[in-house]
């Protein structure tokens, strides 16, 4: 790895927690006490390996290979664990545009809903994303490539809009 690379993930990791403190602030002071956000780490892995055999996963995504790749090519990225007490409930990674204009919301999952009761998740995860994206200043929030027209529809009731030329949802940075 390159010392521009490993400069560029020092600096980006302090950004990427101090978001994520922020974030946890804002959310457990809205009611969510029990909640905290944290940078993806192997406990959080471990964690997810459970999701694994669940039949009510959406996406067969691999969080492990998927996030050390992801992690390893985008120092400027984003990434969330989010707990509940001891729970490992939801997480999600993206990254700047190039242009760094918008940050990318490119993956988001939450724990699988027949592993147990778990609190909404996507609220605090747009708090997360909006506090880093102002961080960075970045204009715009993308989630890009969402997976169906509920998902879509969903994410709308949150005002994104999306477009269909780039199969991502928008909405300026608040």
């Amino acid at each position: 790895m390159l010392a521009t690379h490993l400069d560029a993930e020092r600096r980006y990791s302090i950004i990427r927690k101090e978001a994520l403190a922020a974030a946890t602030e804002i959310v457990q002071g809205s009611g969510k006490e029990s909640m905290r956000l944290s940078e993806i780490d192997d406990q959080a892995l471990d964690a997810f390996r459970s999701w694994t055999k669940s039949r009510a996963r959406v996406k067969d995504w691999d969080w492990i290979e998927g996030y050390n790749s992801f992690r390893f090519r985008y120092p400027k990225r984003f990434e969330i664990a989010l707990w509940d007490k001891s729970n490992l409930i939801g997480l999600s990674m993206g990254r700047p545009t190039y242009q760094g204009t918008a940050l990318r919301l490119d993956v988001v999952e939450a724990a699988p809903s027949d592993l147990g009761d778990r609190p909404s998740i996507f609220d605090s995860v747009l708090v997360a994303y909006g506090i880093y994206a102002r961080l960075l200043n970045a204009k715009q929030i993308r989630i890009m490539h969402p997976v169906n027209n509920e998902v879509i529809s969903y994410y709308e009731k949150f005002g994104y809009r999306y477009v269909s030329g780039g199969d991502y949802l928008c909405r300026e940075v608040l």
